[in-house]
């Protein structure tokens, strides 16, 4: 029997590779938008083939569901909202940011990461870690890790989830009858290092602007001394 959790088709394991993987055969067996999670993975990955370390008591969750290849970057930047939101109603504070494009900062340390991945045709896997009971050890990061247990807050993996759907539901309705302007908005009042310098590494090459905004695309524009530049892809840092 397949459970669900508000209109996605829901199943949660105790173990698997990796939540992003295991979505996609859960999605050909019920040929529906739908989401998984597990309290444990034993290959996880985040972008550019990362290593995702997953302690057991943390969110690893994946939704699967169509995307228009048009819109996918509105809905990392939508997606990094709501995880934002989520947060937040945990909180007693605003400690929370967003990295661009969708990493989510608690005090300048990273508690939260996203992961977007093709299925088939136009159904598309959006991978979502959040570290509730314990903060990866991380070597040679650019950014410090942390998780909700460390900002004192006490929760659960399917507590979370449960309000990252309510969220991630609500900003999508909002999307589908308002455009992307009033996300792109929200997304910018938490966005880290705005108007301040930042780095941008892709791959071999590497430039820095003052962080601006972002463009219709969801892409970030950064200001240099040639003008206004868009960024497609990348990771940002802070400038030193």
């Amino acid at each position: 029997m397949t459970d669900k959790i508000a209109n996605w088709y829901f199943k949660d394991l105790d173990q698997t590779t990796s939540t992003n993987d295991a979505v996609i055969d859960f999605l050909k067996q019920i040929k529906a938008p739908c989401i998984l999670s597990a309290k444990i993975q034993t290959n996880g990955r985040g972008r550019l083939g990362r290593n995702w370390q997953s302690a057991d008591g943390n969110l690893y969750v994946s939704f699967a569901y169509q995307i228009k290849h048009q819109n996918l970057g509105h809905m990392s930047i939508l997606s990094a909202l709501a995880v934002l939101k989520t947060l937040e109603t945990l909180a007693q504070k605003n400690i929370f940011q967003i990295k661009w494009p969708n990493d989510v900062l608690a005090q300048n340390k990273k508690i939260s990461g996203i992961l977007f991945e093709n299925a088939f045709d136009d159904y598309w896997v959006m991978g979502i870690g959040i570290n509730i009971k314990k903060a990866p050890f991380l070597i040679n990061a650019p950014y410090e890790a942390t998780s909700l247990k460390d900002l004192g807050i006490i929760t659960d993996r399917l507590s979370v989830l449960n309000k990252l759907v309510q969220n991630f539901d609500t900003l999508k309705t909002l999307y589908e009858e308002q455009g992307f302007e009033c996300i792109k908005k929200s997304w910018l009042d938490k966005a880290y290092n705005r108007d301040k310098r930042i780095i941008i590494k892709q791959l071999n090459n590497k430039q820095s602007g003052i962080l601006k905004t972002l463009d219709d695309d969801g892409c970030l524009v950064i200001e240099t001394p040639d003008g206004l530049k868009k960024i497609i892809t990348g990771d940002v840092f802070n400038f030193e």
